[in-house]
């Protein structure tokens, strides 16, 4: 590569203990400076000849500072070894810019929790570390689904390294499938990230990033944990780390007895489950490239049991469900010279379900459910390091997405349901000075499925003062059909409802009709065309100052306006009463909000954060009938009531005000981690048919939730012994049905053995 114009000081950072490239370093002298690229190496302009102080540093590494003198047209090489701080940190994150990059410079909300919090807290699944992010809210249905910013689960996405994790259940893609062993750290991007990820990330993004051992690391672990209703998980692990190449590899079991909080109603409220994960993480220097590979398979066996009832007669069922999802990420990253690094990945994921009810009397098969998504996915980017102020990432993909199921009819050509998809991204980040940061980024993609897209986005990181950061986005998000609103054709046996997906509504109630099953249409589907794809507008500002060095309080606020948000309604009436139901654009939603947050370290050891949301999330469209007097409800004494604005308690499943409090104490080898949550009440049915929750026996009432957690650790002859106990739910809180992840006060106890 040529040399730049006028003196030039070129070079390497890498790792004294590793030998590994330094990502995310940055060089500065006279205030300019220079960001390092994949293979740790950087370029450096000086505005004039001679001596030059320069100062390396690096998140988790001692800074270095050096002397060097230039000649006027001269280029220096200069390489230059970082030693790891004692106490290194998970500060850096690639999920809100798709480059490594430090936390405190990054403009869009981002939150990280690190393995040593994780571990402190005892979190076996994703859903334990999820539930003391700020600003995120699990809810129940169909599995532990995160809300982000008041959006359901269907909005945010959840990756594994980078890759999306498929397999949706109405939606809701449940956490607690995915246990973090292994992982080095879950990072949270709050607000539209489609301009980077495409489709489902409209809410936000959640990443789980796992971690490879260093050159000359031989490490295994052993870990076990048992408690209350018969949960246990047990992880073996390995890894080994070589000069050139490094691998890990775990599994894990995790198991539930179950348990039940209706004890007058036949049949758990969550049945007894089992499952496993194996994970494989590898990567090989072959040169200057570097290979690396994912691989994971996990498997689940569950059984419970129900009654329904037949000719008035209670008939008991037998519940059996069994699961298999897997998925392979092989990637290559190729540095092209000093400034460019090209990364191609491949990957492949299948998500596959069984169910089976059968009578308990006889055994005879009452109902079956089989379910098979693939998902295949090719992609290309590159890094291009202009200077010490411009980095552009770019990229393009192609996916394609596959569906076979009960409940999925084939297409006018007898195949299964699929789609196909190409998207081209791009980004840029432009560091104006010191003192300010831009980050535009735009992503196109054309489905086969719903018209084009392009999303862009634009974020501004101020930095005033070394304690004080402000950020402020806006961009857009998309969120596409689901290929349940697309190509469902589901009548449930037992209710005797229909749900028909957008493509297959039409032939669907003309089979009705021709079994006469019909009684009534109340929307012509050749007339309504096929749905598009949500889409919204996101605006979010915020600060984090530093106080002392010591108090850290943050705040923002975040405001989303959708469109074209894809809602079930009833088309038509069946014989026997019961309704047909369809997918249609119909409604505005916003969701607007406020956050804030405090960290404070007291005294050594002690770490406390605090924080608080206030949201409002609303249909539009019934505001303003809301507004316009034309909204009634209907007591409990049965009378009828004109409703105003101040009587809607907004979106289902949303609480408009929720804290959280995490206390820990850190002395030696010993630790405690103490954490809350509280919500408030929020709307779970419509009891009074009116589309909106406004009487208090349509809401969950509010609760709070304790747990705590006390690890100690030993160093023995064969490793590093940890002995850890804990109660979750202290409070003893359940909500019977209404929040069936809340089984009461559950008590844990675990021991690891590190070698």
């Amino acid at each position: 590569m040529p040399a730049a114009a006028g003196q030039v000081v070129r070079g390497r950072v890498t790792d004294t203990d590793t030998g590994a490239p330094v990502v995310g370093a940055a060089i500065r002298a006279s205030e300019r400076g220079s960001a390092a690229g994949a293979d740790g190496a950087f370029l450096l302009t000086l505005p004039e000849a001679g001596e030059a102080a320069l100062r390396i540093t690096a998140v988790g590494y001692q800074p270095v500072e050096q002397t060097v003198a230039v000649a006027p047209g001269d280029t220096l090489r200069l390489d230059v070894a970082l030693a790891p701080r004692e106490i290194r940190t998970d500060r850096v994150v690639v999920t809100a810019t798709r480059t490594a990059k430090a936390l405190e410079d990054v403009a869009v909300p981002t939150t990280v929790v690190d393995a040593e919090t994780i571990r402190r807290q005892g979190a076996v699944r994703l859903g334990d570390v999820l539930e003391t992010v700020p600003g995120l809210q699990l809810f129940d249905d169909h599995g532990g689904g995160v809300q982000v910013q008041g959006f359901s689960s269907d909005y945010t996405l959840v990756l594994l390294d980078g890759e999306p994790v498929i397999g949706r259940t109405a939606g809701t893609l449940d956490v607690d499938r995915l246990t973090v062993a292994g992982v080095e750290r879950v990072e949270v991007v709050a607000g539209p990230s489609s301009s980077l990820y495409g489709s489902e990330a409209l809410a936000g993004v959640v990443n789980l990033v796992t971690a490879l051992p260093a050159p000359g690391t031989e490490a295994g672990a052993l870990r076990l944990r048992a408690g209350s209703y018969g949960q246990t998980d047990a992880t073996a692990e390995a890894a080994l780390g070589r000069d050139g190449w490094a691998a890990r590899t775990f599994v894990n079991r995790f198991g539930s007895a179950g348990y039940d909080l209706t004890p007058d109603a036949f049949g758990p409220t969550v049945p007894a489950f089992t499952d496993w994960t194996a994970d494989l993480r590898a990567r090989a220097n072959l040169g200057a490239a570097r290979l690396s590979l994912g691989a994971r398979l996990a498997a689940q066996d569950q059984s419970g049991a129900f009654a329904g009832l037949e000719d008035g007669a209670e008939v008991r069922y037998d519940d059996t469900a069994s699961r298999l999802d897997w998925s392979v990420h092989p990637e290559l990253a190729l540095p092209l010279g000093e400034r460019f690094r090209l990364t191609t990945t491949l990957y492949g994921a299948r998500y596959a379900t069984e169910t089976r009810y059968r009578r308990q009397s006889d055994g005879r098969l009452f109902y079956s459910d089989d379910f098979d998504q693939r998902y295949s996915k090719a992609e290309a980017q590159l890094d291009a390091l202009w200077s010490a102020r411009h980095l552009t990432v770019v990229g393009a993909g192609a996916i394609d997405e596959r569906l076979a199921g009960d409940r999925y009819g084939e297409d006018a050509a007898g195949a299964a349901p699929s789609a196909q998809q190409v998207y081209a991204f791009a980004q840029h980040e432009w560091a104006l000075s010191r003192l300010l940061e831009v980050n535009a980024s735009a992503r196109f993609d054309a489905h086969s499925d719903y018209a084009a897209r392009l999303t862009p986005k634009l974020s501004v990181l101020a930095r005033p003062s070394d304690a004080l950061r402000l950020r402020a986005s806006v961009g857009s998000g998309f969120k596409a059909p689901a290929f349940r609103q697309l190509y469902l054709s589901f009548t449930n046996a037992a209710a005797g409802y229909s749900v028909f997906g957008s493509t297959r509504l039409e032939e669907g109630l003309r089979a009705l009709d021709e079994q006469g099953q019909l009684a009534q249409v109340f929307l012509d589907p050749a007339a309504l065309g096929a749905i598009e794809a949500e889409s919204s507008v996101a605006f979010n500002v915020g600060a984090a100052v530093d106080l002392t060095p010591a108090l850290r309080v943050e705040a923002g606020a975040f405001w989303n306006e959708v469109s074209d948000l894809i809602e079930t309604q009833p088309v038509a009436q069946k014989t026997n009463g019961q309704s047909v139901f369809g997918y249609f654009n119909l409604d505005r939603v916003y969701t607007r909000g406020l956050d804030a947050q405090v960290t404070a370290r007291p005294l050594g050891g002690v770490e406390v954060v605090g924080s608080y949301q206030f949201l409002q999330a609303r249909d539009r469209d019934l505001v303003e009938a809301l507004e316009t007097g034309t909204v009634f409800g209907r007591d409990l004494d049965g009378r009828d009531t004109r409703l105003t604005v101040g009587d809607y308690g907004g979106l289902f499943g949303r609480s408009p005000h929720a804290a959280m409090l995490r206390a820990t104490l850190t002395r030696g080898s010993a630790s405690a981690s103490l954490r809350g949550r509280w919500r408030s009440r929020y709307g779970y049915r419509d009891l009074d048919g009116n589309g909106l929750a406004n009487r208090d026996d349509e809401f969950v009432p509010g609760y709070a939730v304790l747990d705590l957690t006390l690890t100690k650790s030993w160093a023995t002859p064969a490793g590093r012994l940890q002995a850890q106990a804990g109660a979750e739910n202290l409070l003893d809180v359940t909500r019977s049905t209404l929040v069936p992840s809340l089984p009461g006060r559950t008590l844990f106890a675990s021991l690891g053995l590190s070698l």
